[in-house]
């Protein structure tokens, strides 16, 4: 059978080469199928560099195949991009994911996916009760439900993707075992240890036109950059009809009005930095920027 990995490869470092080579030693015979963003990551940025670069280095560490996700199926909160990323992988052949985690606790996940599925209603009337009364935006809801109801909660990145991962596979019944990789450091940390870096902070080096050779085998020349297109989008969002914006997928709850109350903003971070509150997050409002900026109504 094979092994699928969830990925973005936004750069390719040696934290992922790691990952490939524990895959290999514990699973020699096996295939590794990756499924992978295309030019927009999960949170609404653009990728470092094209689907193509990524997936070529991918395949020259030990990946057999490389799927893609397509704007509409990667663009999107946590628990779609999990449901469409894990779907893409099991029709593939997948029998087993192997992914990154902070506390390593697949066992727990695995436990508190079928908790949930069990009092599936009961969750998520509990998450309605905090969307609704306490104004919270989904994943805070999701996170504070799950505290609730089992007692647990999960609060960092890789934990968080992971968990839906798992849940994804325990609500549809496939036939994917998970694995889960400590993670040996932290997802946007600033700090390196040894000749590991997170691939936030290995953007944020090329931002600034530093090297990255230390920690990964990615050459990237021209970087791409969302904030670049800022003033692109806040034309498209300033110059569309307000009945279209509102066709877009992520847009609801007279979200735009408030982008438009805040079309003013010098540049991209102070844009989405005006819009967050209790009830939307960065990342959303990110997502919203992209899928405003590809006019994907």
């Amino acid at each position: 059978m094979a092994i699928g990995i969830v990925a973005e490869y936004n750069p390719f470092h040696n934290g992922h080469i790691r990952q490939l080579n524990w895959i290999k030693e514990n699973f020699p015979n096996e295939k590794i199928i990756v499924v992978m963003t295309d030019k927009f990551s999960q949170r609404g940025e653009l990728t470092i560099t094209s689907f193509a670069k990524r997936k070529a280095i991918a395949k020259k560490y030990g990946v057999n195949k490389v799927l893609k996700l397509n704007f509409e199926q990667g663009v999107q909160a946590a628990h779609i991009f999990a449901q469409n990323a894990i779907k893409k992988l099991y029709k593939a052949g997948v029998d087993k994911i192997v992914f990154g985690s902070e506390s390593n606790d697949i066992e727990q996940m695995i436990f508190i996916a079928k908790t949930l599925k069990k009092n599936q209603q009961n969750f998520d009337q509990i998450i309605r009760k905090y969307i609704r009364k306490e104004k919270l935006a989904y994943p805070k809801a999701f996170s504070c439900a799950l505290q609730e109801l089992t007692g647990k909660n999960f609060t960092m990145p890789n934990d968080i993707l992971g968990f839906e991962y798992i849940k994804t596979i325990i609500f549809n019944d496939y036939n994917i075992t998970p694995y889960s990789l400590e993670r040996n450091i932290a997802f946007h940390s600033e700090t390196t240890i040894d000749n590991y870096a997170s691939a936030s902070l290995l953007r944020n080096k090329l931002r600034n036109n530093e090297s990255i050779s230390q920690f990964s085998p990615m050459k990237i020349k021209h970087p791409r950059f969302i904030d670049k297109y800022y003033k692109k989008f806040i034309k498209i969002l300033t110059n569309t009809n307000i009945n279209k914006l509102k066709k877009v997928k992520l847009v609801s709850e007279g979200i735009e009005n408030l982008l438009l109350k805040n079309a003013n903003q010098p540049d991209y971070n102070s844009f989405v930095n005006a819009c967050v509150s209790k009830r939307y997050t960065a990342s959303r409002i990110k997502r919203i920027i992209a899928w405003i900026l590809c006019k994907k109504w």
